[in-house]
């Protein structure tokens, strides 16, 4: 059987058609006497305008949803960086602090907090998981994401947001145990299996294309989708988008692991998809199609070292703030006249520090070089 996902037509962040949405998608839902986590996509500190979070605006009308059904309502992530005020500032940045401060509910901060070790049974990259010890005394957990590219991953969607459980620096094990985007969707998969929300609710309204999931293109997709299953959500986002989810590794994984669904049945509650969606994707998804061919002819074909993506600093852009530097998990990084400067040698290719650049001025090309 098919996995429904439910599809919105919803093109401007309008507060009256967000809450009617999200009443839709909520109906059967009981929050009443319930506690309830929203977990949005806050990767850093960046202006909702700029789609690299989910915007604030689908976050306070799940939050006012919730509520008014008689939940208790958190909002909570950790952000990349490390700390409790690197994610008080990103949570500012991004308003959610301010959909708190409104409607009186409090944020919970993962970074900082006693953690909880979660075994993972025949994981792939990961036995456990140290896990902030509040994400498991929640009822329900409403999983928020964004529209976006990944210059790693090839998107980044409904499964990969769960990864914000995981505090500071727990995040830069994934990077330096995974360095191949097969292996990297291996560890995401085994997080999911122990983190794995009850409902999930895409912010397509406006997303990013191109080399995200930070220095990509705005994209006016104009949806919003809703399905209990993050998996079947995310291949049906995918689809949407051009792609095939096949050759997503995340969402491929996750269904082979029986994690979520790669069938689904795409549900237009409200307005007609898109028929030939104009997409960018990341270089990524070019090289992703190595996955499905056998690999013994990956070399002659030259499709692993023919045509590496490697990212790249914009020096014109870029202001030597130095913080790719600290985030950088392979220590790949050095200044060169107050500019960073790669080595390609040492490179996992995690684009961490992408992720982390506040000026967007790291992003992606490709290199016939390895």
């Amino acid at each position: 059987m098919r996995t429904p996902v439910y599809y919105f037509s919803c093109r401007e962040y309008d507060k009256e058609k967000l809450k009617d949405i999200v009443n839709i998608l909520f109906k059967n839902m009981n929050f009443k006497g319930k506690k309830v986590l929203l977990k949005p996509n806050m990767l850093q500190g960046h202006d909702p305008g700029q789609n690299v979070t989910t915007h604030p605006a689908v976050v306070e009308a799940c939050a006012e949803c919730v509520l008014e059904k008689g939940g208790e309502c958190f909002i909570g992530d950790s952000p990349s960086g490390r700390g409790k005020e690197n994610a008080r500032r990103a949570a500012s940045k991004t308003g959610f602090l301010e959909i708190c401060e409104k409607l009186g509910i409090e944020f919970d901060f993962f970074d900082g907090q006693e953690l909880v070790e979660k075994p993972v049974e025949n994981g792939l990259v990961f036995d456990s998981f140290f896990i902030p010890e509040s994400f498991f005394s929640y009822d329900m957990i409403i999983n928020l994401p964004k529209l976006k590219t990944h210059s790693l991953t090839v998107f980044t969607l409904g499964v990969k947001n769960m990864m914000g459980v995981i505090a500071g620096k727990g995040k830069t094990d994934f990077h330096t145990r995974a360095l191949h985007p097969e292996s990297f969707a291996d560890a995401i998969c085994d997080l999911y299996s122990v983190a794995r929300p009850d409902f999930t609710v895409l912010d397509g309204i406006r997303g990013m294309q191109g080399p995200g999931p930070v220095s990509g293109i705005e994209v006016r997709a104009g949806f919003i989708l809703g399905s209990e299953d993050a998996n079947a959500l995310d291949a049906a986002a995918e689809t949407l988008c051009g792609a095939d989810p096949r050759r997503v590794p995340i969402t491929r994984k996750a269904a082979e692991r029986g994690l979520g669904s790669l069938e689904y049945m795409l549900d237009p509650v409200l307005g007609s998809p898109p028929c030939g969606l104009k997409f960018k994707k990341p270089l990524t998804y070019r090289s992703a199609a190595s996955a499905m061919v056998p690999r013994w002819l990956l070399y002659p074909l030259g499709l692993i070292y023919g045509y590496m993506r490697i990212p790249s600093v914009d020096r014109e852009v870029c202001t030597g703030c130095a913080k790719c530097i600290q985030v950088c998990p392979a220590d790949a990084i050095q200044f060169k006249k107050g500019r960073p400067r790669i080595i390609m040698k040492k490179c996992v290719k995690c684009y961490c520090c992408a992720e982390r650049c506040p000026e967007r001025a790291i992003g992606e090309r490709f290199s016939r070089l390895p």
